[in-house]
């Protein structure tokens, strides 16, 4: 499906806001000088890609990309266009603290991608399904056009109004992913407390923090390319985007620094976090295995005594004392008061 946008500029004929941006039945012959034409396709079919390659000179390999998909983050110049693909992540899951998906560690990062051919005075984008960004950014074409950018429409701005969606879109899901890690970190002194169920919850917590680790390495493995593609730009080398444009760009390119920063700080604390976890439960490993061997040296002394006094001696040498009718008494208080020995001795050492 096809929808095609005239933008004008604000200053034509004293056009007001609404009459910025409006959306026509047909691709025009031509355009205006002060106008661009985005021309929006929704699961391009083969028919549809023919007749925009032939009408607009799109270059053979690049639709051929289009029609593969799954293609890098890039930007190339062909003959009197130039070819862009950017990806737009979307979280699958609004909330993904305590719900069951998020405890699997299933990745819940989406990635829209979506074509772009700039030319002189148009713009067409190509994707699969219905995006918002798309709905997004008509809106605000329809609203207030590409001002307070520029009064005159450009394809590089429009281009930029995407890319800056884009990157923007970067931000809600890494707030989300703060959150669930500091929900982790906040799990880890409980977990630890509650012996009921522990290595069920431990194993359910582990693994929440790989899938948050996964989603945040294919975060950075999108907004790498993004950023190599705005480096591009703000060398000057891509056609169609104007020096006077580029102050503009060079914020976008400010905040994917930003966000790798952000992603790498993101995935050195779920390392802390999974550190902390292994810790705590080495620890309460040792603690068991301490108190297993406390209690085996205790009852060591304790199974001497009754192994000697369990052989089948006659009353004499061998068992002392077994000839008295208070005999087992006192062999029963000897092991009560080794035991308390054997405790105090191992408490003034702060063994436990």
């Amino acid at each position: 499906m096809i929808k095609v946008l005239l933008v004008r500029s604000s200053l034509m004929h004293g056009a007001s806001a609404e009459q910025q941006a409006e959306v026509i039945q047909t691709i025009p012959d031509t355009i205006q000088e002060n106008e661009l034409l985005w021309i929006d396709v929704e699961n391009p079919s083969e028919q549809e890609l023919g007749q925009l390659q032939t009408r607009y000179g799109l270059d053979p390999y690049a639709i051929e990309d289009v029609v593969h998909g799954k293609q890098r983050p890039k930007v190339e110049e062909y003959q009197g266009n130039v070819f862009s693909v950017v990806h737009v992540p979307t979280s699958l899951q609004e909330d993904l603290r305590g719900s069951t998906k998020a405890k699997s560690g299933s990745d819940q990062l989406g990635v829209v991608e979506i074509f772009f051919f700039l030319g002189d005075h148009w713009v067409i984008t190509l994707h699969k399904g219905e995006p918002e960004i798309i709905e997004v950014v008509e809106k605000r074409l329809r609203a207030r056009g590409l001002s307070p950018l520029t009064n005159t429409p450009s394809p590089d701005l429009l281009f930029y109004v995407f890319l800056d969606f884009a990157v923007d879109a970067f931000y809600p899901i890494l707030d989300r992913t703060q959150n669930q890690i500091e929900e982790l970190e906040s799990q880890a002194v409980v977990a630890f407390k509650s012996r009921r169920n522990r290595p069920g919850k431990i194993d359910v917590i582990l693994t929440t923090m790989n899938g948050v680790r996964k989603r945040l390495d294919r975060l950075r493995r999108e907004i790498s390319p993004i950023r190599d593609v705005l480096g591009m730009i703000m060398r000057g080398s891509v056609p169609f985007i104007s020096d006077s444009s580029l102050m503009n760009f060079r914020d976008i390119y400010d905040h994917t620094f930003q966000l790798v920063e952000t992603i790498d700080a993101y995935r050195d604390r779920t390392s802390d976090v999974r550190d902390l976890y292994i810790s705590l439960l080495a620890a309460s490993t040792d603690n068991i295995i301490k108190l297993l061997t406390i209690v085996a040296t205790v009852l060591l002394p304790l199974t001497l005594l009754a192994g000697i006094y369990g052989m089948n001696f006659t009353p004499g040498f061998f068992e002392p004392g077994s000839g008295m009718w208070y005999g087992f008494y006192v062999l029963i208080a000897g092991m009560i008061a080794i035991a308390l020995v054997l405790t105090y001795m191992f408490r003034r050492a702060g063994w436990i």
